[in-house]
Parts: C-alpha cells; structure tokens; sequence
C-alpha cells in the first residue's frame, strides 16, 4: 500500500510519546508495548472511522472483567494503530491531491507520497538500520539477494512469500452454507498489489534534485527541531528526555506536515485515553477523532 512508510514512522512516533507521558494510561501503554505487532497491522488498516467507536466501547465496558479468550489487549493495540493512520491520512491525503489532483494521476502511489515514504525511510529508520525495516529492503543487498538466487522476479517472489504471510496469520474458516459466496468474499477484498517498489527505490537511493526540493523542502515535510519530532528523535535514540518536554512537545504540533500528523494522532490518543477512562462520552469522542469531517481542502479523507 501506497504511504505505508510514512503511516508505520507516525505510528511509532506517537506510541513512543505516548509511553514516554504521564498523560495516558497504563492499559494503553501495556497493549502497545506487547502488541507492536497488532499496532504495525492497525497502521496498515484503512477505514477505521465506522469501526474504531464501538471497539473503543467495547474495550471500555469490558476491561475490568475480561478474559484471557477475549483478546483485548492485542484488538486494543490494533486499534490505536488505526487511529494513527487516519491521523497521517488526514494531513497528508490533502497533499497528495494539492500535487496530483485527482483525473491527473498517471501513477499510483503519487509521486509526492513516494519521496515522503523515502525520506522517512531515511529520516526516521536511518534507511532501514531501525526496526522493522533492514537496509537491504531498498538497497543493493536486495538485488544482490535476486542474484544470487537466481530469480528474475524477485518482486513477485516477495509478493507471494506475503500472501502466504497473511495467509499465516489468518484462519480460513469456509461458509459451509454457501462456499460459493465464501470464495467471492475472498477475491473481492484481496488487497491488490500496485505499488512498484522500484520507485521507491529510485527515490530512495538517487533521487530526484527537484522533487526532493518540490515535495520535501518546499512543502515542509519534515522539520527535525519542532519540539515533537525532536522528542520523538530523543526517545528513539535513548537519549535522556524529562517528563516536562514530553508534555511540553504535546501542546506544539510545529508546522512541518509530519509534526502536524503526529499532532493529529496524538490528539487522537488522548481522547481514546479519555473516553477509556469515562472523562468524556461517545460524540465527544467522535467529535475528537474528526469523524465525518471532511479534509482541509474540503474533500472526504
């Protein structure tokens, strides 16, 4: 999926702040913490907004009582991986179209959501030497890698190793009743691959002067000194931060749209936490997560 860089940077980032605050709760923090996994599937997830209401009701109404066959913590730490994506799609799908309107796009992913994913892959995984990414993912090892084992479509080799991933990861369970329809339900929702990972590469590796400049510097992408990524960069690094600049980072989103996403996506967080705790009721909470609301340039996100 187009942005998966971008989404996964933004999710860490937050849940890094998150577990570094005074201003959430221990269940939160434990989920996330045990579940990254679920958190990194949530972040890959789109469409939370008709779904992540009720969850967030039925994880309040039930934690004090529930069992191990329930599966709360990690439903809870897939949920607030999905509350970071809309976060990062509310700030960055208005971008895209600002740069590819729709009807003019020739490609898909935009151009301009490729050089963000690649300068996060740079910016924040220091190109692949942070976990969950590797270096070889868009380097020479990668094609080292095909070489030596001979395989001319290496891209598609990885496309399948995938689906059998997911495959992995989810039980089958046919509709005796009607395997027909059971068998439409799985073509229909497969997730198609489009994404042509030698654009990113490209990006990555020799990129363009003038759309780095374009996408990039000109648009304020990313500014490493606003007080929220710079936190973020800190805790990442291990670097000793005090409780003070963690809270003071959450009132100054900065105005970078990486800065701004991970704003969105803490305030997204805190009225999660809130609504856990019964501070605030179910359309404070929508209201919080700008369900409904269209983007800033007026169009659904």
């Amino acid at each position: 999926m187009s942005e998966y860089i971008t989404h996964t940077a933004v999710v860490d980032d937050c849940l890094r702040l998150m577990a570094a605050s005074d201003r959430f709760c221990d269940a939160f923090k434990t989920a996330a913490d045990q579940h990254h996994d679920m958190v990194h599937l949530g972040c890959a997830t789109r469409g939370g907004d008709p779904c992540n209401p009720g969850l967030m009701t039925t994880f309040r109404d039930n934690w004090a009582n529930r069992t191990p066959d329930q599966h709360l913590e990690p439903k809870l730490a897939f949920v607030l991986g999905w509350l970071c994506h809309r976060a990062a799609d509310r700030q960055m799908k208005p971008v895209f179209r600002r740069f590819h309107p729709p009807g003019t796009r020739k490609e898909k992913p935009t151009e301009c959501s490729v050089y963000h994913d690649a300068f996060a892959f740079r910016a924040v995984y220091a190109g692949g030497e942070e976990p969950p990414y590797h270096p070889a993912m868009f380097g020479e090892q990668f094609a080292a890698l095909a070489d030596a084992a001979n395989v001319a479509g290496m891209g598609d080799l990885v496309r399948v190793l995938l689906r059998r991933a997911l495959i992995e990861m989810h039980t089958l369970i046919p509709d005796l009743d009607d395997p027909e329809g059971w068998i439409d339900a799985i073509y229909t929702r497969k997730q198609a691959f489009y994404v042509d990972l030698e654009r990113y590469e490209a990006a990555i590796n020799s990129p363009d002067p003038d759309k780095a400049q374009r996408y990039i510097i000109e648009d304020n992408f990313y500014n490493g000194d606003e007080p929220l990524i710079r936190v973020a960069r800190a805790l990442q690094h291990g670097e000793d931060v005090t409780q003070a600049e963690v809270n003071e980072a959450l009132t100054s989103a900065g105005d970078s749209h990486y800065g701004q996403a991970l704003a969105i996506g803490m305030r997204y967080l805190q009225a999660a936490d809130a609504y856990f705790l019964g501070e605030i009721d179910i359309d404070r909470l929508r209201e919080r997560w700008d369900i409904g609301k269209p983007g800033v340039d007026g169009l659904p996100v």
